[in-house]
């Protein structure tokens, strides 16, 4: 097992901008010291409770600062940009880093992100995969014909072009059962959110490699999962520390309109299960027990580690990131 840090918001406008970025830097900094193989930044747009810079400049940044790590996009909202541009700036970044990028990609699910870029929803898969198609073929080295619903290309061959051979390996995020299965036709491995119950995403993974098998596509890919995951004294004392936690983000998630994402936000005995439902939770041997299992239950390749959370001090996910590093990865890495 392998294992990256995430790279998200826990700021809005009102943090001096300078201040995010000396903490994502102390972030991957600590991380590659402490044996972390991957960071992962997200994209959002026009966010006003949380600040989302956007991934590849944001990434071109933090890897030069551990180079050691690969990068990845976790992911970009494809079925909004403009698959010319995301296709160059990625193999940009790529080369950037010396061929250690990699390309998350989703849906999206956010209206007033739709409407900025002028994209219905119910197009947004058709977007997607065309978005897709087209970036890999850009990324060939041939020259491009390309007649789409929402793109064409017509005679181009981009000297832009990745570092890695056959192209940047494309991890498609995603909850749904339709996104798995998208995942398993058109990508190198599905990325999982970390929404879905222990148990969905034991179902969900059986779904994949189902999909995978039938469309006669190999099996032993990556897969990167992430989990909430708190170390504290117990596992009731990290219930109770991801109950503030828990709210203070998933609020965030329903108000951007996170579809399907009906879970409890109110303190009560349904929202303590269903914090115990997703999260890995307990002493540094609890989570290496939980994680370690879980791993080998769905054969687990990254696990994406997260420990900013809104309202959570930098220096106390400093400190939750160092024991993670120095007391659960050493245990599973080996």
């Amino acid at each position: 097992m392998r294992f990256g840090i995430l790279l998200t918001s826990v700021h809005d406008a009102t943090t001096d901008p300078r201040q995010q970025v000396r903490e994502h830097e102390e972030l991957v900094r600590t991380s590659e010291e402490l044996g972390f193989d991957l960071m992962v930044c997200g994209q959002h747009f026009l966010g006003s409770e949380l600040r989302y810079f956007q991934p590849v400049p944001w990434l071109t940044h933090m890897g030069g600062v551990a180079p050691s790590m690969r990068t990845a996009t976790g992911i970009v909202l494809l079925s909004m940009v403009n698959p010319v541009e995301i296709a160059e700036q990625m193999a940009t970044l790529d080369v950037l880093t010396d061929g250690r990028a990699v390309f998350g990609v989703g849906l999206g699910y956010s209206p007033h992100e739709f409407a900025a870029f002028g994209v219905e929803k119910g197009s947004k898969v058709k977007r997607f995969e065309e978005s897709l198609a087209l970036v890999r073929r850009l990324w060939s080295g041939e020259v491009v014909d390309f007649e789409g619903e929402f793109f064409s290309v017509s005679g181009a061959q981009p000297s832009v072009r990745p570092l890695q051979q056959g192209g940047i390996p494309v991890w498609i995020g995603g909850q749904a059962a339709g996104a798995v299965k998208r995942a398993a036709r058109l990508g190198d491995a599905w990325y999982t959110p970390p929404f879905p119950t222990h148990t969905e995403l034991r179902g969900l993974r059986e779904l994949f490699l189902t999909t995978r098998a039938e469309a006669g596509l190999p099996l032993d890919g990556d897969f990167p999962v992430r989990r909430e995951l708190l170390i504290a004294p117990s596992r009731a004392a990290g219930l109770e520390a991801a109950l503030e936690r828990y709210r203070a983000r998933y609020e965030v998630y329903k108000k951007w309109g996170l579809s399907g994402e009906n879970t409890p936000v109110e303190d009560g005995a349904e929202l303590r299960a269903d914090i115990e439902d997703r999260f890995i939770l307990g002493t540094a041997a609890e989570c290496v027990d939980q994680l370690g299992q879980l791993g080998e239950d769905i054969g687990m390749t990254h696990f994406v580690y997260k420990p900013h959370w809104p309202g959570l001090s930098h220096r106390d996910a400093m400190a939750q990131l160092e024991e993670f590093g120095s007391q659960v990865l050493p245990e599973l890495a080996s």
